[in-house]
């Protein structure tokens, strides 16, 4: 049997005894790719100002129900007691909208998180609050759509937290694109 001490060995490079495996990172999600898309355009400065229709959307207010402003949503869901934190929530998602609105990618990768935002609301969430207490409804809105964004979007370029896509919830209500409260039921 060989043996070969290389205790005092000097190179440029690596030194491997035998097989050097390297792993390359590429990019899978399309927010992955989104976010790298980003990078390259944060640094060549490579601004828009065309907003694509799709986030252009979420930007007009559609108050169906007649019931406008966060204020007025979260008092028709008895959930005013959260308006002081959901006001400074909103304006910290409204300040990353508005700083990376002006880069394409990060246009798409807001029109990627808040159509699953308002997905996840309306089709799952919003059916069950009549029959859930308000912490299943926090914990469901935690679990659903703030905990799987956070850890979809957050990059070192854009820091997305727990608080802003909270405040991204509440400014979707605001736009009145999701809502706690229900309609009464007709009677008759």
């Amino acid at each position: 049997m060989n043996s070969v001490n290389q205790s005092n060995a000097c190179a440029d490079g690596d030194i491997i005894g035998r097989d050097k495996i390297i792993t390359v990172h590429s990019p899978k999600g399309k927010i992955e790719k989104l976010l790298l898309r980003l990078k390259e355009q944060y640094d060549a400065s490579d601004e828009t100002r065309v907003t694509i229709d799709e986030l252009a959307r979420y930007h007009l207010r559609r108050a169906q129900d007649g019931i406008e402003g966060l204020e007025n949503k979260l008092i028709a869901a008895n959930m005013h007691h959260y308006y002081d934190d959901a006001i400074e929530k909103k304006e910290m998602f409204v300040k990353l909208l508005e700083r990376w609105s002006l880069y394409s990618s990060a246009q798409m990768i807001f029109v990627h998180v808040l159509a699953k935002a308002e997905t996840e609301f309306s089709h799952v969430i919003y059916p069950e609050i009549p029959k859930i207490t308000e912490a299943k409804m926090n914990a469901m809105i935690m679990d659903r759509i703030v905990t799987p964004i956070v850890e979809e979007c957050s990059s070192e370029l854009m820091i997305v937290s727990h608080n802003i896509v909270l405040g991204m919830v509440y400014w979707l209500a605001e736009q009145c694109f999701i809502r706690w409260h229900h309609r009464p039921r007709a009677t008759g």
